[in-house]
């Protein structure tokens, strides 16, 4: 009876531990993946004068909306990411 329970600990350790390294493994692909498609077809940015642009018109439009009281960051992030897809949109065409 020892040895089967013993057997028994053996599978789980086993099973946990390959599931581990597999779990890595497949992590460390996919991470590898990631960097070779970025190195030879790089994500498009738009130039620093476009994002300079979208951050101050985020800045007075979040502003004009709270006149009385400091605004949220939250407010602000929303709408440069709103302003940054339509943007991005606008100058890649997608």
């Amino acid at each position: 009876m020892i040895t089967f329970s013993y057997y028994l600990i053996f599978v789980f350790v086993f099973m946990i531990v390959g599931s581990a390294i597999l779990k890595f493994l497949f992590w460390a692909i996919e991470k590898a993946f990631n960097y070779l498609r970025e190195y030879f077809f790089p994500t498009p940015e738009l130039p620093e004068a476009i994002l300079d642009a979208i951050e101050q018109e985020a800045h007075d439009f979040v502003w004009s909306m709270h006149r009385c009281e400091e605004p949220d960051m939250g407010d602000y992030h929303e709408a440069t990411k709103y302003l940054y897809k339509q943007k991005y949109a606008e100058y890649f065409g997608q």
